[in-house]
């Protein structure tokens, strides 16, 4: 890789950064590192963790932030918009990229050539989506963007013949509010307490990609119990993710009683995050450059009942779901993710790991998990449908409460060896955050100098799994599928819209 020779475009960058000659240079690199092999059951050996715009006063510039599985390599790969060179679109080659470069261009109106659906998304009020598919019969049904009960805003508009999905195009970023822009020029610890605000049902885990980014910029190196405590927040959140979803799709297939229960799973969870942290939603759980000041010790045996009876009650409803043919018949071959589109969308999280593709974070970068129980959970059909996905979920429910109860048990036992925090801030530096939230890979980029956040980039999870669910929606998929299709991604909107 080659240094990065001081310019005006970009902030000094790390030593393993490599400023691409040309946006052509750029967009190889990017193919050559990171585009999955369909024909192998591992992630790629580079995940692509940020893709967005760095914008400047004075010029634009293309980042992507990569890592290296089972390594600490990462590279910071930029290109320099400013020019006006042809920018080759990827989205042909690379599905994944789909979304990002329609960020980039409505940003900067700097167009991708050849891009396959070049269309404004972060301002839906701009584009009035159209039927996709014609013919006799072809019938357009507009669904939201206020939809059923709490559901998150976003518009959907399906192509149908009869109760035949043709064609499904979601729309988004009616909840876009401007995060990554408003954290500019703001102080580390308030651009925490934003992140914990992107997405309500992923505090901890955008916190922790946060916190982690932040840190890494002020060259602070965790002590082992705060990253213990981080992974235990992150497991915790997973779990009541997870009991909801679940709930979620019995209430889809119809089982009232199943979907009660497991709600009542979720609430279980939510009761325990209060009682240790005083936020149901483990808001200011994740603390910058220190841990929290829980005793563990006495925390210990209310953590274990509390976990114990939730295990219980869930694991009981979803024996009883399993054996219920009117719900697994719901689920089976229903909104199903080709391996295909796995590959080349570079799908993250349950969805990916339910058409086999075994990427998770914690399995491509174990350091920190050793002892704590984590295995990774891919379904034993990989079938891609929403019964591989409630597989895999379940599966991930166990292995989570396993690695609570551990972390929990290591944290009591540990004794705290407090890092002091950093006297100085760098006056330029960058740093990236990544962790495997309950929906997949979350990733946060900063930039800090002299004390404030000069440039902020967040990537959630579901931004990479939404361009697939219009896809797994109209693949063979009838009207009331719907439901059970949108219960089983468990996709976030405010994690999209930002």
């Amino acid at each position: 890789m080659h240094t990065v020779p001081k310019q005006k475009l970009v902030p000094a960058m790390p030593s393993n950064s490599y400023h691409a000659a040309s946006l052509a240079d750029f967009s190889n690199t990017l193919l050559n590192r990171c585009l999955r092999s369909t024909s192998d059951e591992e992630a790629p050996t580079w995940q692509l963790l940020y893709y967005g715009v760095i914008q400047e006063t004075h010029a634009d510039a293309l980042l992507a932030v990569l890592a290296r599985s089972g390594s600490e390599e990462q590279v910071w790969l930029t290109a320099d918009l400013s020019t006006r060179e042809p920018w080759p679109s990827l989205a042909n080659d690379w599905p994944a990229l789909l979304w990002p470069e329609r960020e980039v261009w409505e940003r900067t109106g700097y167009e991708p050539l050849d891009h396959p659906d070049l269309v404004p998304i972060l301002h839906p009020h701009l584009v009035d989506l159209e039927r996709r598919v014609e013919g006799a019969g072809v019938f357009s049904l507009p669904l939201g963007p206020v939809r059923a009960d709490v559901s998150e805003s976003a518009f959907f508009l399906f192509d149908t013949v009869g109760e035949q999905i043709m064609h499904l195009q979601p729309q988004l970023f009616y909840k876009h509010r401007g995060i990554e822009q408003i954290a500019i020029g703001k102080a580390a610890e308030d651009v925490l307490l934003l992140a914990e605000r992107i997405s309500g049902t992923s505090t901890a885990a955008h916190a922790s990609a946060c916190a982690s980014a932040l840190e890494q910029a002020h060259r602070w190196q965790p002590p082992s119990h705060v990253l213990w405590e981080r992974q235990l927040w992150v497991e915790l959140e997973r779990l009541y993710n997870h009991a909801h979803d679940l709930s979620q799709l019995a209430s889809a297939a119809g089982m009232t009683v199943g979907q009660a229960q497991l709600a009542r799973v979720k609430e279980e969870c939510l009761r325990l995050a209060a009682d240790l942290t005083g936020s149901r939603y483990l808001r200011g759980a994740v603390q910058l450059f220190s841990s929290s000041n829980i005793n563990w010790k006495t925390s210990l045996p209310h953590l274990e009942a509390s976990l114990s009876a939730a295990d219980e009650r869930l694991n009981h409803f979803i024996r009883l779901l399993s054996r219920t043919p009117t719900f697994i018949d719901r689920l089976v071959g229903t909104g199903t993710v080709k391996r295909e589109w796995a590959d080349k969308y570079s799908l993250v999280g349950v969805t990916a790991r339910a058409c086999g593709v075994k990427t998770d974070m914690r399995h491509e970068f174990p350091a920190h998990y050793t002892g704590t129980g984590y295995e990774i959970c891919t379904s034993s059909m990989a079938a891609g449908d929403a019964k591989s996905r409630f597989d895999v979920r379940v599966d991930e429910w166990n292995v989570s409460v396993r690695m609570v109860r551990n972390l929990a048990r290591r944290l009591a036992d540990t004794e705290r060896t407090d890092t002091p925090a950093p006297r100085h801030s760098p006056t330029e530096a960058w740093g990236v955050g990544f962790v495997e939230g309950a929906r997949g890979r979350v990733a946060h980029v900063v930039v800090v100098a002299d004390g404030r956040v000069k440039f902020y980039g967040v990537r959630s999870a579901s931004s990479w799994i939404w361009p697939v669910f219009g896809l797994a929606t109209a693949n063979g998929n009838i009207q009331t599928d719907f439901p059970v299709i949108d219960a089983s991604f468990g996709l976030s909107c405010a994690g999209m819209d930002r």
